[in-house]
């Protein structure tokens, strides 16, 4: 089948996130980036999507034209990969559903959790496909953890704890740059900066190891540094409908982390431990004292997805595949449905975004009640 069209919202020169979903997409080589809006300045768009080898019909001045254009064309994209900051998300991707288009969004979703369900109702009225870029999850290693799980390897799960610890916001803001000054704006960032941003990915990392539903939660917001409004710390503890019992901890001003994320799930049989900073090793645990370093590769194939292990054993997979892997299983159901073919939503989804918000909200509630139970 002929490669899928894609365009993207964002990922001018410079961009960080912008870079990493572009290369994600362009990784197994299943499509081609045919237009896009790539800045606010219509120069700065104009010069990237010119070297890109984009036809300048298709680099558009913003998002609205751009949906609305693309969706007269006899040619028109396949998806559209909005890698913009925060606050555009909704809209952006709300022009696109409503014009037909498959979307593609990093996370977070929304601001609102009632902006994410309606992108849902709109992606499911127009049959669309919605993806969301919850990168971890597309490590091999949380793939391998999945299965053993799965596999009855833990047993009964009691406990889960992850961690995601940074020092990007241990510095004052006027030596923050420009790419990390945004995130403390609520205008742009939402209402939480370090439960919204980093928070979500351990929350998400919990839920697409375990399969654990949140029922209740009990958080704490820390507001961590001068001239700031929106949190750089936080804790939650976690009653899940399980009756397993969970901790996060997540901060922005942990001196000396730099990406730490890490999640534990202990059972009544044993237990799972991982670090994305050792990223192609799964320890498991027996109460017998055995220990066992998996490390992913070729060789462990047979056990856990064997299409997430890209590399051989003892070569760390890292980020750049975990977005390929995303981007892969994303684009393989869409070009299966547009060839009437049967497909997997074996990605993250619109429902994980959702899934988050609610995470947040609950955090963000339970914390102006001095870390109250709230529901989720």
């Amino acid at each position: 089948m002929e490669k899928l069209k894609f365009g993207m919202i964002g990922g001018g020169k410079g961009s960080f996130i912008a870079d990493l979903h572009l290369k994600g997409a362009l990784f197994d080589g299943l499509g081609e980036l045919t237009a896009g809006c790539f800045s606010r300045n219509r120069e700065k768009s104009l010069e990237f999507g010119r070297a890109m080898g984009i036809a300048e019909e298709r680099i558009y001045g913003s998002f609205r034209e751009m949906a609305e254009r693309e969706a007269k064309r006899e040619d028109p994209i396949d998806f559209v990969i909005i890698a913009a900051p925060n606050n555009v998300h909704y809209a952006c991707a709300k022009v696109f559903l409503e014009n037909g288009i498959n979307v593609v969004c990093d996370k977070p979703l929304t601001h609102y959790l009632y902006e994410a369900e309606e992108l849902k109702r709109l992606a499911e009225e127009k049959d669309l496909l919605f993806g969301v870029t919850y990168t971890y999850s597309a490590y091999p290693a949380v793939s391998f953890m999945k299965k053993m799980i799965a596999d009855g390897k833990v047993g009964e799960i009691r406990l889960v704890k992850a961690e995601f610890l940074t020092d990007n916001f241990a510095i004052p803001n006027e030596q923050l740059g420009k790419s990390m000054l945004w995130r403390l704006d609520p205008e742009v960032a939402g209402r939480s900066t370090c439960c919204g941003d980093i928070g979500v990915h351990a929350q998400n990392l919990i839920s697409s190891v375990t399969g654990l539903e949140m029922e209740e939660l009990s958080a704490d917001l820390n507001v961590i540094g001068e001239n700031r409004v929106l949190d750089t710390n936080f804790t939650a503890t976690v009653r899940y409908k399980s009756g397993a019992k969970g901790h996060i901890w997540c901060s922005n001003v942990a001196m000396g982390k730099c990406n730490d994320l890490n999640i534990a799930i202990y059972g009544d049989k044993g237990s799972l431990s991982w670090s994305e900073e050792t990223a192609d090793i799964v320890v498991f645990n027996e109460l017998s004292g055995c220990s066992v370093h998996y490390r992913m590769g070729t060789s462990f194939s047979s056990i856990g997805g064997s299409q997430m292990f890209r590399l051989p054993a003892g070569v760390s997979e890292g980020y750049y595949e975990a977005f390929a892997n995303i981007y892969r299983n994303y684009m393989t159901a869409l070009r299966n449905k547009k060839a009437g073919k049967p497909y997997e939503v074996n990605y993250p989804d619109v429902n994980c975004g959702i899934e988050s918000l609610r995470f947040v909200e609950a955090c963000l509630a339970s914390s102006e009640q001095n870390a109250g139970w709230v529901t989720v």
